[in-house]
């Protein structure tokens, strides 16, 4: 074992609290990163640097994490799921379907809420060090960096199921949105619908689930793209920032505007169906009945949409099919190959309901 010299403070902080892999770092001189691969053995690390890394780790009295012990050792066979911190329903079919695929191969699932932690999802994952699971799969990612960094502090691989971010660091599993958009927009267009609104949240910084926007802007471009196909104009009145209101809102406050304005239109695409409940009672509220007079459609069929009246035609995420194919992208990084960073796009489906029917009586 190669001897290196470790200052005075150093042996002095591994008496008085948990050496953690960010002290090795700092004493070693090496990213966080760089230690869990040589801690590791991981082969892209030279044999130099993994020999100084580990006679320093011993030298500070570094223990290495259950899920370190436990990689080495061949495994858990366990991998967590970090869900979202907000009441949308639609990420439960994916935690299920990834349930499935998991057990499966022969792995159990471990579910780990954001819950308010404070560092948000970041910190969530490196809470996983002593925990025993081997990769994690975290949906709805707001900052895709600061997880990946915490993934690598950890050792750990992970997969995204994400459509608000940019920028990717992960292998991240995404909906078809421009075109799932347009699928439903193309459909009120062959109901004979002409003047089409679309609801979007606000885009303001801070703002749980939203990330980057990506998702919205994608689904207001599908929205977009359908007009022009059918040579409808597109009328920026009726393209209208609401705020993030819960389900339970009664009404919504930018619709009555617009309809107050003497701007009426004959049906509203709602980004997610999340929106629709306020949408529809406003409409009730007003006499204007949906969907003889206003057609309304949302996206994700999640719970909310078969919960109102009448019930909301939408736009299908494939839950089931985006679980299954984040825990195979997972346990392929687990096994040693991980997957390219890039994202995984899968097809949606137009479901047909009664919000957008025929009726016109």
């Amino acid at each position: 074992m190669i001897g290196i010299p470790v200052k005075e403070h150093e042996w002095s902080l591994a008496m008085t609290h948990r050496v953690t892999l960010r002290d090795v770092s700092k004493a070693a001189g090496v990213g966080m990163a760089t230690v869990s691969r040589a801690l590791a053995d991981h082969p892209d690390v030279s044999a130099e640097t993994r020999d100084r890394v580990r006679a320093i780790a011993l030298q500070l009295g570094y223990r290495p994490s259950v899920a370190a012990r436990a990689l080495r050792n061949g495994g858990f066979r366990a991998i967590s799921v970090i869900v979202p911190d907000d009441g949308w329903g639609w990420w439960e079919p994916v935690v299920h379907s990834a349930f499935q695929a998991a057990s499966s191969a022969g792995f159990q699932v471990l579910v780990h809420p954001i819950a308010g932690t404070d560092g948000g999802l970041a910190a969530v994952v490196e809470g996983l060090e002593n925990m025993p699971t081997e990769g994690v799969i975290v949906i709805s990612v707001r900052d895709q960096q600061a997880v990946r960094e915490a993934c690598d502090r950890i050792g750990i691989p992970g997969v995204a199921i994400d459509d608000s971010s940019l920028e990717l660091r992960f292998p991240t599993i995404s909906p078809t949105n421009r075109i799932g958009a347009g699928d439903v927009v193309a459909h009120l267009v062959r109901q004979g619908r002409r003047r089409i609104a679309f609801l979007r949240p606000w885009l303001v910084e801070g703002l749980p689930g939203w990330g980057d926007g990506l998702f919205i802007r994608e689904r207001e471009q599908g929205y977009r793209d359908a007009l022009s196909a059918a040579g409808l104009p597109i009328d920026e009145r009726l393209i209208l920032d609401v705020a993030q209101r819960p389900e339970t809102e009664v009404y919504c406050e930018e619709l009555n505007q617009l309809l107050d304005a003497g701007v009426v239109p004959d049906a509203i695409f709602c980004a997610f169906d999340g929106l629709a409940a306020p949408v529809l009672r406003t409409l009730s509220s007003r006499r204007i009945r949906v969907p003889a007079e206003v057609a309304v459609a949302g996206f994700d069929d999640e719970r909310a949409a078969v919960l109102v009246s009448p019930q909301l035609t939408t736009v299908r995420q494939p839950f089931d099919e985006m679980g299954r194919a984040a825990v195979a992208l997972l346990l392929q990084a687990v096994e040693g190959t991980p997957a390219p960073i890039m994202r995984h796009e899968f097809g949606t489906t137009l479901v047909e309901r009664a919000s957008t029917g025929l009726e016109r009586a």
